[in-house]
């Protein structure tokens, strides 16, 4: 996974993390008075999965970890990506979703007064030592997802996962495209569409028509052109949440419809 491009792709302009976009852009040039903005560095920010990804924000906590271009750039990355899987640290809930400019303002900052709430300083001082331990036990913790996703809808999305990916495990895009992609491939029956007895289940909520209409609109999280891109950020993130929500509630009926 390529934080840097995930971010490019992903972040909307009314998204608290958009204030970093200049910042990413740019990581890669460094600027002289002779020539101006030249490209002379190839950071990469690539990580295989959200463990990773955990591991690396907390390398970054470390107290002897200087905020290089680099660093910073890593700082912002992560908290978007974390955050765009609805992953919160249960002792800083918001930190993911509002990191600081400077990240210093969390990693020492907010951490050292955090220790000496807790009394672990000694006379006002804060040891490496325990700020090292403090930060090894940060827990990260998914946030309530509204719709449960059983083993055997998940299995369905895994199999399906070009990554092999639960749902949980899944960002928020990602997450609206499984799901059309599930309820097409659930739909899709030796090359024809099937459709399922939904009022037997739904009680006239949802019909064929609903799921048709659900899946056109979702094309565009499906795919990657220019055009599907500024079509998805014009969603906010709240319809987002509510869209994987419906679309669960679609893909649990015809589950148990077609079983």
């Amino acid at each position: 996974m390529d934080l840097k491009e995930f971010y490019l792709q992903n972040i909307k302009e009314s998204e608290y993390h958009h204030r970093f976009l200049d910042s990413i852009k740019k990581v890669n040039y460094t600027y002289n008075i002779f020539s101006g903005e030249e490209e002379t560095q190839d950071y990469k920010f690539e990580i295989y999965d959200d463990e990773e990804a955990i591991n690396k924000f907390k390398e970054l906590c470390q107290p002897d970890v200087y905020f290089t271009v680099e660093n910073t750039c890593w700082f912002y990355l992560i908290t978007y990506y974390l955050n765009s899987l609805g992953y919160e640290i249960k002792e800083f809930p918001r930190i993911l979703e509002r990191p600081p400019v400077n990240p210093e303002d969390f990693t020492y900052k907010d951490i050292r007064n955090r220790l000496i709430t807790l009394g672990r300083d000694d006379n006002g001082t804060v040891r490496y030592a325990t700020r090292r331990a403090f930060v090894s036990e940060l827990t990260f913790q998914k946030k309530t997802c509204n719709i449960e996703v059983n083993d055997s809808i998940n299995q369905k999305f895994i199999e399906i996962s070009t990554r092999q990916a639960s749902f949980n495990n899944m960002h928020t895009d990602e997450k609206i495209a499984e799901i059309a992609n599930l309820i097409e491939n659930m739909l899709k029956k030796d090359g024809n569409f099937i459709t399922p007895e939904y009022e037997n289940v739904c009680c006239g909520f949802i019909d064929d028509a609903a799921v048709r209409n659900y899946r056109k609109k979702m094309q565009c999280f499906r795919h990657c052109t220019d055009e599907a891109i500024a079509e998805r950020k014009k969603y906010s993130e709240e319809q987002k949440a509510f869209l994987i929500d419906y679309g669960l509630t679609i893909v649990k009926a015809i589950h148990e419809l077609i079983k």
